[in-house]
């Protein structure tokens, strides 16, 4: 009967160190889990910082354009005022003269 127990001692033992090593290698299957998560978190932060410098930098450039380009309308809208406003100066230097040589009678 000895025998048996003995069977059954070392079944047990066995079974003992099977289950310590099924629980080592969940630890260790957690810890690699853990790592990853980690790993793959600092990347994910990395690519979001990234990303924001990347929108903040064209957001920049995109201000910049808009800033250049409002500028040059203006410039060519005033160039186009004086112009127009030189142009209606002469016709109305021309209207006074018809007015006054009408007025003179010399037209």
């Amino acid at each position: 009967m000895s025998t048996a127990h003995d069977e059954i001692d070392q079944i047990h033992e066995t079974e003992k160190a099977a289950k310590k090593r099924i629980d080592d290698a969940q630890l260790k299957a957690r810890k690699i889990h853990d790592k990853a998560d980690e790993e793959a978190k600092k990347i994910v932060e990395v690519a979001e910082k990234e990303a924001n410098e990347t929108a903040t930098k064209k957001l920049n450039e995109i201000q910049s354009k808009k800033v250049e380009i409002e500028s040059q309308v203006i410039k060519e809208t005033d160039k186009e005022i004086k112009t127009l406003q030189a142009d209606a100066q002469k016709k109305r230097d021309v209207a006074y003269q018809a007015v006054i040589k009408i007025l003179l009678g010399e037209a």
